[in-house]
C-alpha cells in the first residue's frame, strides 16, 4: 500500500479532552467499547434466560439483554468519579473505589454473570451495561471521563477525597437522565 488507510467518515469519532462538572475536570478516557458478533451485530446475552419462573421473582433491570463493554483506554487503578456522555450531553455521573474493576471485563460493568442479576447489588451495573449496549444497537458512541480522587492503598482503601460525595455533588450539577429518578 503506497500510502496509510484513511478511516472512513463513519468511523470518525471526536469528544473534547476535558469536561467541566460542577467546578471539577474530568479527563477524557476513552469511548465505551461494546463487542460486536462476526456479523456487526452487537453481541447480547440475557443470564436469566431459560430459568424457570424468572419474570416473576427478578426485576426488570436483571432480565437483560446484556453485552460485553471495555473501556477504550486504560483506566487508572484509583478511587474517583465517572461520567457516561452521549452526544456530548452527560448521562450518568458515578463514584468508583477502583475506576479499573468496575470498568473491567471481569466482576465490573463489562460483562454481566447471572450472579449479578440475582444480586440487588449489582443493580447499577446491571442498567448501566443495559444503557450502554442500547446506545451501540442504536449506532451511537458512549464516552467516559474520570477524575481519580485517590489511590487505593494496598489494603484495598482509598485515599483523598470521597468519591461518592463528590458523585452526588457532581450528579447535581449534571441531572443525568441515566440516573434513577428520586
Amino acid at each position: 500500500m503506497d500510502r496509510p488507510a484513511v478511516p472512513s467518515p463513519g468511523d470518525e469519532h471526536w469528544a473534547p479532552d476535558l469536561l467541566v462538572l460542577a467546578r471539577r475536570t474530568l479527563t477524557y478516557a476513552g469511548r465505551l467499547l461494546v463487542e460486536l458478533e462476526p456479523d456487526g451485530t452487537v453481541f447480547q446475552h440475557s443470564p436469566l434466560a431459560g430459568m424457570a419462573a424468572v419474570e416473576q421473582r427478578y426485576p426488570s433491570w436483571a432480565m437483560g439483554p446484556f453485552g460485553r463493554i471495555e473501556p477504550e483506554h486504560a483506566l487508572p487503578a484509583a478511587a474517583g468519579v465517572f461520567a457516561l456522555v452521549q452526544g456530548g450531553t452527560v448521562r450518568y455521573v458515578g463514584a468508583s473505589t477502583h475506576l479499573e474493576r468496575t470498568f473491567g471485563v471481569r466482576h465490573g460493568l463489562g460483562d454481566i454473570s447471572r450472579r449479578d442479576c440475582q444480586q440487588a447489588t449489582a443493580e447499577e451495573r446491571c442498567r448501566l451495561n443495559r444503557l450502554v449496549v442500547a446506545e451501540a444497537r442504536a449506532g451511537r458512541t458512549v464516552d467516559l471521563y474520570v477524575l481519580a480522587t485517590g489511590r487505593v492503598s494496598r489494603w484495598r482503601r482509598s485515599t483523598g477525597e470521597d468519591p461518592t460525595l463528590l458523585a452526588a455533588e457532581l450528579a447535581e450539577a449534571a441531572h443525568g437522565s441515566w440516573h434513577l429518578p428520586r
